[in-house]
């Protein structure tokens, strides 16, 4: 039997509450399921379950062709009615799933035209449509099972994919095995055929230490999100291949409130731009495995403009130089004071994804400057709520994308309000040109559109030192030579399974 086991970062408590467990459990089955359209790293648009589809002029008409040979793992045909039901499904609130939901954006209907075609409305152009029927946020599930299972539905999945759900033992692992039916892989993999292995065992292992020895021990044959700190000792195993898997989007920055003092200051933020080392940091917390981030776009994502990397240099000497030209003065104590007040700033963290690393390293370095770091370490609820209501000065925030589109998710100021993602905070009246780019950019399904746009929206941002970028997000895979044929999506953080397979030997 191939057998593949997997060991991965899986505590939920660590775990952004807004995606919710069903969701954290569709990274892990993302092979349960097959999307309408496929989306290549370079930005093209293939067939999925949808053979074709046709816009209109105005974009706010999809007609999609569906493929009429495709049963969901309970045996029921893929049709129309199934795409409908999951699109009312991701945006009914009852089933808490406010990731799928958003991604529809501005999604107002389907309308079915017959057993194998329909057409879907939005309300307003919405250029990251197609990009969002490409996750498997939105992959269409059996309306049998949807009903059967209610609320739990994401407890027992059925989709389409080349993996059938099989178990979720809470603690434990999660379960999914070949779909002997399989026959229509999508053109981004190589096997068209059902799927090489029989079987994928997910193995629960939060400590990123604990899944490193798990994998030393051979209790299982690879290991996801592998601590930056054993990548050297695995690599230098005979057996093992470690490979640092690019995730595409918007890097880790550390997000700066422009409505709260002092981050208000541009001089400050400029400040506090030059006086932290990223390469230094990236260097101390990820030995050398991540790399070091230069603007609001990794480096690894379409349409990343490398004129950021021209923007604030590590130079302690002029963020001195800004911060006395703004009026912030040391005094004796060694820290610098503006009208009596203290430069001081509020730095909330999770303790995970090594932010209190990011804190102690960041409160260090700027000491010598006189500037005072004040470290709120809280829960995920606890953390996102600062974001959200601008209880910062500083916060940690990336979000994974295939291309530098998402960018309107974090910097446009229609996200900075209480319930939004925009942690800069920004208000329309402040730096208006980024606005006015990402709204050009709505209409922009084709990457010769929106590309140009979004280069000027990262210049943009860095000049307003809206954010201070720290690393490029990353999956480091450790897996046994005996291992072959794992692939990515055009995000790089989901993995597919279409071809991967495991020689064993016997006994």
């Amino acid at each position: 039997m191939k057998q593949l086991r997997v060991g991965v970062h899986y505590e939920p408590s660590n775990i952004d509450p807004h995606l919710g467990a069903a969701e954290l459990a569709l990274q892990m089955t993302n092979g349960v399921f097959d999307t309408l359209v496929n989306k290549t790293t370079d930005g093209e648009y293939l067939p999925g379950l949808a053979e074709s589809f046709q816009i209109s002029e105005d974009q706010c008409s999809y007609i999609f062709t569906l493929r009429r040979d495709v049963l969901f793992h309970d045996g029921t045909a893929f049709t129309a009615h199934a795409v409908q039901a999951s699109f009312e499904r991701a945006r009914d609130p009852a089933s808490k799933s406010q990731l799928a939901g958003s991604l529809l954006g501005s999604y107002r209907s389907c309308h079915i035209i017959n057993d194998y075609c329909l057409e879907i409305l939005l309300d307003k152009p919405y250029a990251l449509f197609l990009d969002a029927l490409s996750q498997a946020w939105l992959a269409p599930m059996s309306v049998k099972a949807m009903q059967e299972n209610g609320p739990g539905f994401m407890r027992h999945p059925v989709g389409t994919g080349p993996f059938i759900f099989d178990r979720w033992e809470a603690g434990n692992c999660l379960v999914i095995r070949r779909n002997p039916a399989y026959a229509w892989a999508p053109p981004v993999v190589k096997n068209q055929e059902k799927a090489h292995l029989d079987e994928i065992v997910f193995k629960f292992i939060a400590d990123d230490k604990k899944r490193s020895e798990a994998f030393e021990k051979n209790e299982v044959d690879l290991i996801f999100a592998a601590n930056p700190g054993d990548a050297a000792p695995l690599r230098a195993r005979q057996d093992t291949d470690v490979t640092v898997w690019p995730i595409r989007g918007v890097p880790v920055c550390l997000m700066l409130n422009i409505k709260r003092t002092p981050t208000d200051s541009l001089a400050v933020r400029q400040a506090l731009s030059h006086a932290i080392d990223r390469d230094a940091l990236v260097t101390e917390v990820f030995k050398g495995e991540f790399t070091r981030a230069y603007g609001p776009v990794s480096q690894f994502t379409l349409g990343y403009e490398p004129d950021v990397e021209t923007f604030y240099p590590y130079d302690p000497d002029k963020a001195v130089t800004l911060l006395e030209q703004d009026g912030w003065i040391i005094q004796a104590d060694g820290r610098r004071y503006k009208n009596s007040v203290p430069l001081e700033v509020i730095f909330y963290a999770l303790p995970v994804n090594f932010y209190p690393e990011f804190g102690d390293i960041i409160t260090r370095e700027l000491a010598p400057l006189g500037i005072t770091v004040k470290i709120e370490l809280c829960s995920p609820p606890a953390w996102i709520q600062a974001g959200m209501q601008g209880l910062h000065n500083m916060i940690p925030q990336g979000k994974y994308a295939s291309s530098s589109q998402l960018l309107g998710f974090v910097y446009h100021s229609r996200n900075s309000g209480a319930g939004g993602y925009g942690w800069s905070k920004r208000g329309p009246e402040d730096y208006p040109e980024i606005d006015t780019l990402i709204e050009q950019s709505d209409t922009c399904i084709d990457k010769a559109g929106y590309v140009p746009l979004f280069n000027k929206v990262q210049l943009a941002v860095m000049q307003a030192a809206l954010a201070v970028p720290l690393h490029c997000n990353a999956n480091i895979v450790a897996a046994r030579t005996t291992v072959s044929g794992l692939t990515f999506d055009a995000i790089g953080a989901y993995p597919l399974f279409h071809d991967t397979t495991i020689q064993k030997s016997e006994g």
